[in-house]
């Protein structure tokens, strides 16, 4: 009985919130995104429909627990919690003040009235969703709440029309009144006009323990945060009046090799719980390699039990065949009977794995054409020829797309005969079955027919034996005696080939398989781990090394190609240590853990539900399937986890694939950029981390990559191995919410400075570093101008951060300000040059001064007065003589020696003695010296021109 009321009470919080989602977050929430309003030509791609909006959700933009804060007191709070978004974090209130107000009200009273219950769930879903308004107001904390911020984002969210469909009418006044009640210190600051109805006035202390349980799970601190703190908070609450709601059974693993098995538990630990107790996990968290659950403690041994064994039912170790290279096929992992093998060809095998089956030599191509055009055309079985070949074999039927029902039916006849013709049996003793050329003997023997000439005569045994089971078949057609005799479900000759005929053994006999192995061992290992014990091995002192886990494996269990591993290859870990093949050895030998075998299996299927390429062993991703309280309540309790690719959740084009429209997260278990590699050139790995960040903020939840072994890391995005010009670039391996879109301008520019020539590496690496980022900003500034690169979008940025700095918005070099009083004074002896010049106009006056340095330092003139005026005389020399000198009103009415000389004190003082230390520099600190003068002389002369342009219009 305890069960049904509960189930009930879930079914209605769960009903309610998937209305919020439908009504609230999908049909208004979705619309409010970051970023202004998008110009004319995104705006009709999405009018159209072809593609989504590129923007983040508003409420995913910015952090609702932990992040990123200017004053130094604040952000030592925020380094306590996990950062999450905002909208993470008031869903999970949501969510936990709906299901624990339901079960503690029908605890009390089983048959509460519906309409009653669901008009104060939604209610509910209301107070929990607007209670941080102050956050998404991004006001000051207690800062009061301004009736017209209530009613605009009443407004903005649709929230009168969702409580309408209950047949609720709050005002914003009520609504403000009942949301400040939530926090304590703010209860009662603005009285409405009119109190809401009076059951809705016990609503806020749901929400108000929902969310200090959040904020609690998310906090680190080892006493009060975590498990600890939440059973604490839950035990001195007053207000739950079912002592049910505060007994949770623990569940802590740490198991950071086999993350997909991870995810398949925490599915089936769900699952179970809502089954068995009627109610979903108050915290199920998959992070970092540990696995964080609080399931029901009254039947938390039945849903532990019931959910290791459908996880190991559902892993995919069932029948499956493998063709080789050489066209031979194989079954593995099952003994079927002749019925259930004509099923599993016409059922259980894929279009590509159908096609496999009918490989011949490619050679043979040309000869075959007309003969089997003629032999096949009457059942609508002539070959589909593929248009390009590169490989030895090619398959008859490269497509099945035009194929007629009736045409199937002798289609999966033929490859029921070219299967068990060609099948690779291991029978011991060797002679125990027939092989495949006695196989061909006897099936022409009940043929009592001759094969055509043509066929007779083709030299490679598989590609003749494929080619005799489509000859045989077409013969079938027109006699159903020998359709009978061969395909017969009593005595038939592929019946007595699988199941044997009395006299000797059937093929399914010796069809091997891991599964049930493997299946006992990743159930041994997943009881040892939910029940608290150490992992250990049956015996510690075999000679084989699981390659993933270094755990002691039979070492005569090897994989094999055909058990189609996930990123695996038998031969690719030739030379690791516990290896035992040998330079001159051809046998791979590869022993992989029970464990890693199905995860790695799970990985191959979860592989094909998300297409892509195959990019081997994937780098350790962990991006959270549920969050927050009760993260499984209301998802859709689908057959396999969804998954998406990073290039899905980046996509924006929905014809090209999957694209991630906004709210899957919130509405099925999605495994997001798990089966990621992350590249090993640096070019390689600043587009994937734009990509990765890129997806952290449009999917709202944490993205944390490990190339070692993984930590728990509150920060939003993280990644162990990031590359130290990268770290340098993005201010540490961490990074809060807040920081990501500066981060994703930084890593555009990486992108753009890597990509052009003439840039690269040496650039970005002073890009990197906030000392020298400016002077590589002014490099790259120069160097597009100077080279007509097509990077407008650049070079605009670029000349923006310059000026930036120059104008006292960001901290520079003692050595950059030098350049830039050089350039500015530059400006005032030297007139512009105009838009359409050369470099070598706009560095005239520093290249005068460091030529004239130069030679004077080759007579050995050190004295510094005398350096002065001899860089003053080269320069109004020169100017005068190149007609380049500025008008006197570029310098504020002074001489032009007189400027001539302030600037080469300048140089003397601050660059040659300053900045060079009395020496010439290198021609790659030349280079990007003279970048910094030049862009001071540009910006000076720039203000010049605007100053002259007011002042005309003033006195028009």
């Amino acid at each position: 009985m305890e069960h049904q009321w509960m189930e009930h009470a879930t079914l209605a919080a769960g009903k309610v919130y998937k209305s919020f989602l439908t009504e609230v977050l999908e049909a208004h929430v979705i619309n409010d995104r970051d970023g202004g309003a998008l110009d004319e030509k995104n705006q009709k791609k999405i009018d159209k429909g072809t593609h989504i909006d590129p923007r983040v959700l508003r409420l995913m933009s910015f952090s609702g627990k932990g992040g990123v804060a200017a004053n130094p007191e604040k952000q030592e709070i925020y380094d306590k919690f996990y950062n999450v978004s905002l909208l993470d974090h008031i869903l999970s209130v949501t969510r936990g003040s709906l299901l624990l107000s339901a079960l503690d009200w029908m605890g009390q009273n089983p048959d509460m009235d519906s309409r009653m219950l669901n008009r104060r769930l939604t209610v509910m879903a209301v107070i929990g969703f607007m209670h941080d308004l102050d956050k998404d107001l991004k006001l000051p904390r207690n800062a009061p709440l301004e009736i017209e911020n209530v009613e605009e984002r009443m407004e903005r969210y649709g929230i009168a029309d969702f409580l309408k469909g209950a047949e609720v009418s709050l005002s914003a006044s009520q609504l403000r009144y009942l949301v400040e009640k939530v926090e304590g210190t703010q209860a009662h600051r603005h009285a409405p006009d009119t109190l809401p109805p009076r059951e809705f006035e016990s609503l806020s202390r749901y929400v108000r323990l929902a969310d200090q349980l959040d904020s609690t799970w998310l906090s680190s601190d080892p006493e009060t945060g975590g498990f600890e703190g939440v059973m604490k908070c839950l035990e001195k609450d007053r207000n739950l009046q079912g002592e049910f709601l505060k007994k949770w059974k623990r569940i802590q693993l740490f198991d950071p090799h086999h993350p997909f098995l991870l995810d398949e538990l925490q599915r089936c630990l769900s699952r179970f719980s809502l089954r068995l107790a009627g109610v979903p996990p108050l915290i199920e968290v998959h992070q970092d390699g540990y696995l964080f659950m609080l399931i029901p403690e009254s039947r938390s041994e039945e849903i532990v039990e019931k959910a290791v064994n459908m996880l190991c039912n559902s892993l995919p170790f069932k029948l499956y065949l493998d063709v080789s290279n050489r066209g031979i096929p194989a079954l593995y992992n099952g003994q079927p009977g002749h019925e259930e093998l004509a099923g599993f060809i016409e059922g259980g095998l894929k279009a590509q794995e159908l096609s496999n089956l009918f490989k011949i030599k490619r050679e043979l191509t040309d000869q075959l054409k007309e003969p089997l055009d003629d032999l096949l055309a009457d059942m609508g079985l002539q070959p589909r020829w593929a248009e390009k070949v590169t490989t030895q074999l090619t398959t008859l039927y490269s497509s099945f797309k035009d194929f007629e029902e009736p045409d199937k039916e002798w289609l999966y006849r033929a490859a029921h005969l070219v299967l068990l013709l060609n099948l690779k049996v291991d029978a011991k003793p060797k002679n125990a079955v027939p092989a495949s050329s006695e196989r061909e003997t006897e099936l022409l023997k009940i043929v009592k027919k001759e094969l055509p000439d043509w066929m007779r005569e083709i030299k490679d045994d598989a590609s003749r034996r494929t080619l005799t089971g489509l000859c045989v078949t077409a013969m079938a057609e027109q006699d159903e005696d020998l359709l009978e005799r061969v395909w017969g479900e009593d005595d038939g000759l592929l019946k007595q080939w699988l199941e044997g005929d009395g006299k000797r053994p059937g093929f399914n006999q010796f069809i091997s398989g891991d599964g049930i192995e493997v299946l006992k061992g990743v159930k041994r290992r997943m009881n040892l781990l939910l029940s608290g014990q150490r992992l250990t091995v049956e015996k510690e002192k075999e000679k084989g090394r699981c390659v993933f886990t270094d755990e002691p494996v039979p070492f005569k269990k090897t994989i094999s190609q055909a058990m189609k591993l996930y990123g695996i290859k038998v031969s690719a870990f030739s030379g690791r240590d516990n290896r035992p093949e040998v330079v001159t050895s051809d046998q791979s030998h590869t022993n992989v853990g029970f464990s890693s075998v199905a995860e790695h299996k799970l990985r191959s299927e979860v592989h094909e539900l998300q297409g892509g390429k195959d990019n081997g062993v994937p780098t350790l991703v962990y991006s959270p399937t549920t969050g927050g309280l009760f993260g499984g309540l209301g998802l859709t309790d689908d057959k396999a986890m969804g998954a998406m690719s990073l290039y899905d959740l980046n996509r924006l084009e929905i014809k090209k694939g999957k694209v991630l429209r906004g709210f899957e997260t919130y509405q099925s278990r999605y495994r997001m950029a798990r089966l990621e590699k992350m590249p090993e050139s640096l070019e390689g790995q600043v587009n994937i981390m734009r990509m990765l960040l890129n997806a952290t903020r449009r999917m709202g939840r944490p993205i944390h990559i490990f190339r070692g072994l993984p930590t728990l890391q509150k920060a939003y995005f993280y990644y162990d191995a990031m590359p130290k010009v990268l770290v340098n670039l993005l201010g540490g391996n961490a990074l809060g919410l807040e920081q990501i879109p500066d981060a994703l301008k930084h890593l555009d520019i990486a992108r753009d400075i890597l990509e052009i020539s003439g840039l690269g590496y040496d650039v970005l690496r002073l890009y990197a570093v906030p000392k020298t980022r400016f002077a590589a900003v002014c490099f790259s500034y120069c160097y597009l101008r100077d080279h007509d690169e097509k990077k407008p979008t650049l070079k605009k940025h670029l000349e923006k951060e310059s000026f930036n700095y120059m104008e006292g918005n960001q901290t520079m070099s003692d050595q950059d300000k030098s350049l830039i009083r050089l350039g500015r004074a530059g400006a005032g002896i030297q007139k512009n040059p105009g838009g359409k010049s050369s470099g070598s106009d706009e560095l005239l006056v520093f290249k005068l001064c460091l030529d004239t340095l130069n030679a004077a330092r080759k007579v050995n003139q050190t004295d510094v007065e005398s350096l002065v005026y001899a860089v003053a005389s080269e320069l109004e020399t020169n100017l005068i003589r190149r007609e380049k000198a500025a008008a006197k009103e570029n310098r504020g009415k002074k001489s032009l020696r007189e400027g001539c000389i302030e600037v080469a004190e300048i140089f003397v003082n601050n660059v040659w003695f300053g900045v060079l230390g009395g020496r010439s520099p290198s021609q790659k600190s030349r280079r990007v010296l003279s970048a910094i003068y030049r862009m001071a002389f540009l910006k000076t002369h720039k203000e010049i021109s605007e100053k002259k342009s007011e002042n005309k219009k003033e006195k028009k």
